[in-house]
C-alpha cells in the first residue's frame, strides 16, 4: 500500500473544507442519533454516577450551556462532561462499529453544549456530527480491533479525537485550526476498559465530550500541536495500537466516499445492557416468542461468543446495576423469565430478582476459539447461541448482526418508542411527544434554545430514581 504522508492534515483537510452536509440521508441519520441519545440522557438524569457528575462540576462556575435536569447553565465543557455522563449511565446509547465503543454519547452532548452557547442552528449541529464522525471512524478503522483488544475503552479515545473534529467544524475552524483541534484531543485520549462496571465507565463519555469541547475552544485561541500526532512514531497509532493495528492506508482511501454515516451505520440499542449481549438477546428472545417458551421449558442456555465481547461480560454473578449491564447471565436470565430486558431491570440498589438468580445458573457463555483476525472493523464473528429444553430439545441460532445496526435499522416509530420510553417518566407525556416533534424537526431549528429550554426544566428527581 502505498504511503500515507500526513494522515492529520489530510484528516483536517477534509473535516474543515467539505462543502455543507446536504444529503438527506446523512442528516437524516445524525437527527436520528441526537434523538437518541438525548433520550438515554434523559433516562440517565437520576442515575447515581449523572447525580454526581453534576454536583461537581456545578462548583466550578456558571455559564451558556444546559446541564439537562438542573435549572443553572455551565460553561460547555461542563455541560458537555455532565450530559455525556448522563447519556452513557444506563448504557442504552448506540455504538458505532469502526470506533468498537459508543459515538453519540460523546458527540452530541459535545455538539449540544457548544451550539448553545454559540447559538448555532440545528442543521449546523447535524452537519457537524456527520464530520466528526467521519473522523471517529477513519481513526477507529486504523487502530481497531488492536486498540480495543489491548483495553482501551474507544469511547474516550478514539471518539474523543473525532468529536473534537466536530466541534471544530460547529465553530467554523480552518484546517490549521481543525488538525490543532485533533492534536490536542489526542493529549487528552484515555480510559482503560477495566472501569467497565465502574461509575467511572459513563463518566468516560462525559470526560470524552469535555476534552472534545476544550480542544477545539483552545485550537481556536491559538493552541498549537504537533501536526502529526496520530501515525508514526510516538503517535496515537504506535502507542495505543501499535504496528499490530491495520494503520492508515484504507480508511485515509475511503474518507468521505461514502460517508462513515453511510458506510457503516449507527447502531441504536433495544436494550440498555452493554451492546456485546444483543445478539445473543436476539436470539433468546425470538427462540422463546417462536415456540411459545417460558423459563421453565429451558434446561441451558449455552452462548458462544467473540473473544473481546466474552472479555467485557465480566461478571457471572453481578452485584450492582452498573455490574447487572455486563453480565450474559443477568441479561439472558432476565430475557427469559421476563420476556423483555427493560430499563426496569438496572435499577438502582437490590437484590437479582430470586427468579431470575436461579435461571442464572442455567447460562453458560464461552469465547469463540482463536483471535479476531478481521482487519475490517464492520466484520463480526457470529454470536451462537444453543437453547437446551427439558423435554430434550434443542434450538440453535447463528447471529451476526444485532437487531438496530446498519443492516437492520430501526424505524422512525421504533425510535420514538424508544425515546417517549425513555423521556416518559421525567415529561409528561405531552411535553415528551411535543419534545418529540421538535427534534424530528431539527434540522430547521434556526437556534436550539427551546430544545435545552425543555430539557434544562426536567427533574432531578424524576422517577426513575427511585428503587423498585
Amino acid at each position: 500500500m502505498t504511503e500515507i504522508k500526513s494522515v492529520t492534515q489530510t484528516l483536517a483537510v477534509w473535516a474543515a473544507e467539505t462543502p455543507d452536509i446536504r444529503a438527506e440521508g446523512p442528516l437524516a441519520k445524525a437527527r436520528d442519533a441526537v434523538l437518541d441519545t438525548i433520550g438515554v440522557i434523559i433516562a440517565g438524569v437520576p442515575d447515581d454516577a449523572a447525580r454526581a457528575v453534576r454536583r461537581a462540576v456545578s462548583l466550578w462556575g456558571e455559564g451558556t450551556s444546559t446541564v439537562v435536569g438542573q435549572s443553572v447553565r455551565l460553561a460547555a465543557p461542563w455541560a458537555a462532561m455532565a450530559n455525556g455522563t448522563a447519556a452513557h449511565a444506563l448504557d442504552f446509547d448506540d455504538s458505532f462499529p469502526p470506533v468498537s465503543g459508543h459515538s453519540s454519547a460523546v458527540m452530541v452532548p459535545a455538539l449540544l453544549a457548544l451550539a448553545e452557547a454559540r447559538g448555532a442552528s440545528g442543521h449546523a449541529v447535524l452537519d457537524a456530527y456527520v464530520v466528526g464522525l467521519e473522523i471517529q471512524a477513519r481513526v477507529g478503522q486504523a487502530v481497531n480491533f488492536e486498540h480495543y483488544r489491548r483495553g482501551w475503552h474507544s469511547t474516550s479515545t478514539v471518539a474523543t479525537i473525532g468529536t473534537a473534529a466536530g466541534c471544530a467544524r460547529l465553530m467554523g475552524l480552518g484546517v490549521d485550526g481543525m488538525r490543532n483541534a485533533i492534536s490536542i484531543a489526542v493529549s487528552t485520549a484515555a480510559g482503560s476498559k477495566r472501569q467497565f462496571g465502574s461509575m467511572v465507565k459513563p463518566m468516560h463519555a462525559g470526560l470524552a465530550a469535555k476534552n472534545a469541547v476544550m480542544a477545539a475552544g483552545l485550537a481556536a485561541e491559538g493552541i498549537e500541536g504537533n501536526a502529526e500526532p496520530l501515525d508514526g512514531k510516538w503517535s496515537f497509532r504506535e502507542l495505543f495500537a501499535g504496528i499490530e493495528s491495520p494503520g492508515f492506508a484504507v480508511p485515509l482511501a475511503s474518507l468521505g466516499a461514502p460517508l462513515a454515516i453511510d458506510e457503516f451505520g449507527l447502531s441504536p440499542k433495544i436494550y440498555p445492557c452493554c451492546a456485546s449481549t444483543h445478539r445473543s438477546l436476539d436470539a433468546v428472545l425470538a427462540m422463546r416468542t417462536a415456540n411459545g417458551l417460558n423459563a421453565a421449558d429451558v434446561k441451558e442456555i449455552v452462548t458462544v461468543v467473540p473473544p473481546m465481547n466474552f472479555d467485557n461480560l465480566r461478571f457471572p454473578d453481578p452485584t450492582s446495576e452498573m455490574e447487572r449491564r455486563f453480565s450474559m447471565q443477568y441479561c439472558l436470565a432476565t430475557a427469559m423469565t421476563n420476556g423483555v430486558v427493560a430499563l426496569k431491570d438496572f435499577r438502582p440498589g437490590g437484590e437479582t430478582p430470586s427468579d431470575v438468580g436461579q435461571f442464572m445458573t442455567k447460562v453458560e457463555m464461552r469465547p469463540h476459539d482463536g483471535p479476531v483476525t478481521q482487519a475490517n472493523p464492520a466484520a463480526k464473528e457470529a454470536t451462537i447461541v444453543e437453547m437446551h429444553l427439558t423435554n430434550g430439545e434443542t434450538l440453535s441460532a447463528s447471529v451476526e448482526n444485532q437487531r438496530g445496526d446498519g443492516t437492520q435499522p430501526l424505524s422512525d416509530a421504533d425510535y420514538a418508542t424508544k425515546f417517549l420510553d425513555c423521556a416518559g417518566d421525567a415529561l409528561s407525556g405531552d411535553a415528551s411527544v411535543d419534545l418529540h416533534k421538535v427534534i424530528m424537526g431539527f434540522e430547521g431549528l434556526a437556534g436550539i434554545g427551546g430544545v435545552m429550554d425543555t430539557l434544562r426544566e426536567i427533574p432531578l428527581d424524576a422517577p426513575q430514581a427511585a428503587a423498585e
